[in-house]
């Protein structure tokens, strides 16, 4: 064994080299005793970006973005007990999303595990039911070995988060560095059974139905699988839809895109649905709102899902209609849909024939709706969505808290061309602006705008200084209607007249914001805000905030 003390570093050391080793470069936390080493070594790890919030949660908001935006996993630390405590929010965001991500914590030094030491707690407990796998080194010797299984994991079949415990003495330890592996990350193989996926199968499934539909569940920024199925809804003249808070995962000018599905939905676009009797998803999108809003649990529907996992909950969320499960990548699906209307145009210009028309008349009657008027004197929810569709770029990266603003967000704004679409599908509040904070380090010079009512905004207001010390560009939008509007409108409606604990107080957002280095102003009317967006989307460096006071009503219940 190589004894040489120049060889040797600190666990703490090697882990950040770990990190060097396999790409990965950005490392989201918040400081904690139990992980000092880390600290250090990453200190002289220059090609690694250590972005430190204000905030676990926000630590872990901000990784899950920025995999979400790249498909690449992502990392973030915190210390034990509180800190893993308030990181589990962005974990278990991840594990609802199935995006890859490595949560590493800090943990009391091995001697002390079991004897109630200072903010001890036992991680595979606290993160079992929301994570893909907990580990925790034991050995120093180990350390390299679990996070290479921990990272093959978070990206293996569905991806998600899979959490590492590390004691601090195993940090602190020295040991022998062994040498890089060449080339940075080791080779992995899976073997790629057959699964007999035969796409003619499917194609006649669909040309037998009546009435078919594609629903788009891939990833937030479009690739392959998002545009191999646009093209395969081209030829096929299938209308195609959006699954809930995968917005971006079709480009909505699309001829054939008739709107997305999820809570917010026009009810014409969830009714055209009810049509479909045969139902092509691609990616992971059969989550419970999509099922329960779009009505997917009827009798006498079949639904055909391409994804790496066809998780078992769909079943019970589709409830009556019947699933055929593909598991293969969305990728390769619909890459292979696309090569049989190539090699079988004449199939395809039929099935084009058949279903082009309504296909069209569908997509205008939803084009059509008229637009919000301003009303003088107030501020609307729905008039400031509809406006800035009109002034968003049409590359921008939209992060989009939890709040009842965004059920008007998903009725007006728009992701054709390069949008994109970033929100937690567990409706996690304050993910929204550690969302843009993740996003724009995963996409530089990308235009990004955070969306966020009062309530969420607040809850991760801190990291507004995040952004300025990590020198970004993020322009946010709160909505301020001073209650927790999706909330209050369940309890409206359940309860009337028996209103407690929704209610929020006044919040000078556009101060605040100055406070901490950001350029604000505020919007209380209609015919304030196409000029104030105007000037919030006019290219600048810098973050700039616009506050806009709504009124508490209407709440949007659907």
């Amino acid at each position: 064994m190589n004894s040489d003390p120049a060889t040797r570093t600190s666990g703490g050391h090697r882990l950040a080299r770990w990190l060097s080793d396999r790409g990965i470069s950005h490392f989201f936390d918040v400081p904690g005793e139990s992980f000092l080493p880390v600290l250090d070594g990453l200190l002289d790890a220059r090609d690694i970006l250590v972005a430190t919030t204000r905030h676990e949660s926000s630590a872990a908001f901000a990784a899950e973005a920025y995999a979400k935006a790249t498909g690449r996993p992502a990392v973030c630390m915190a210390t034990r007990g509180p800190g893993a405590s308030n990181l589990s929010i962005g974990v278990q965001t991840a594990f609802h999303d199935g995006t890859p991500l490595l949560a590493l914590i800090g943990l009391v030094p091995r001697i002390a595990t079991g004897s109630s030491a200072f903010q001890e707690f036992d991680p595979t407990q606290l993160y079992n039911s929301i994570a893909k796998r907990v580990f925790v080194v034991t050995d120093r010797a180990a350390l390299c070995g679990v996070l290479d299984q921990a990272l093959d994991i978070a990206t293996a079949g569905r991806p998600g988060p899979v959490v590492v415990g590390l004691p601090s003495d195993v940090l602190e330890e020295d040991g022998d560095d062994d040498p890089p592996s060449p080339g940075g990350t080791p080779a992995l193989t899976r073997m790629q059974w057959d699964r007999h996926w035969d796409p003619a199968e499917l194609f006649e499934l669909l040309s037998g139905a009546r009435r078919p539909a594609l629903l788009a569940a891939t990833a937030p920024v479009r690739a392959e699988a998002a545009n191999s199925l646009a093209t395969f809804a081209t030829r096929t003249g299938i209308p195609v839809y959006g699954a809930w808070r995968r917005f971006s995962a079709i480009d909505n000018a699309h001829p054939g895109y008739v709107g997305s599905i999820g809570l917010g939905a026009r009810h014409s676009v969830i009714e055209s649905l009810q049509d479909a009797d045969v139902i092509l998803v691609v990616g992971p999108g059969l989550d419970q709102i999509t099922c329960d809003v779009g009505r997917l649990n009827r009798s006498g529907l079949t639904i055909v899902q391409i994804s790496e996992t066809v998780e078992s909950a769909a079943v019970r969320h589709l409830g009556k209609a019947r699933i055929l499960g593909i598991e293969l990548d969305p990728d390769e699906g619909a890459r292979e849909l696309c090569r049989f209307t190539e090699a079988h145009p004449e199939a395809a210009r039929a099935l084009h024939s058949r279903h082009a028309g309504s296909t069209a008349q569908l997509v205008a009657s939803q084009r059509d709706e008229a637009l919000v008027p301003a009303v003088p004197g107030r501020a609307q929810v729905s008039y400031l969505m509809q406006e800035l569709n009109k002034w968003l770029p049409d590359d921008a990266v939209v992060t989009s808290d939890a709040g009842n603003f965004a059920q008007w967000l998903l009725r007006h704004v728009q992701f054709g061309g390069r949008r994109v679409f970033l929100g937690a599908l567990n409706g996690a509040m304050g993910y929204g602006l550690p969302a843009a904070i993740g996003a724009s380090l995963a996409l530089p010079g990308a235009p990004v705008y955070c969306i966020a009512g009062d309530g969420g905004f607040l809850m991760t207001a801190g990291e507004m200084e995040t952004a300025v010390r990590l020198g970004l560009n993020i322009a946010a939008v709160v909505v301020d209607n001073e209650v927790y509007g999706t909330i209050r409108a369940k309890q409206a409606s359940t309860y009337p007249g028996r209103l407690l604990g929704t209610g929020l107080g006044p919040v000078d957002f556009a101060g605040l914001a100055k406070s901490l280095g950001w350029r604000a102003a505020r919007a209380d009317d209609d015919k304030e805000v196409p000029d104030a967006l105007q000037e919030l989307v006019r290219p600048a460096s810098g973050c700039r905030l616009l506050h806009v006071r709504v009124d508490a009503e209407p709440l949007s219940a659907v």
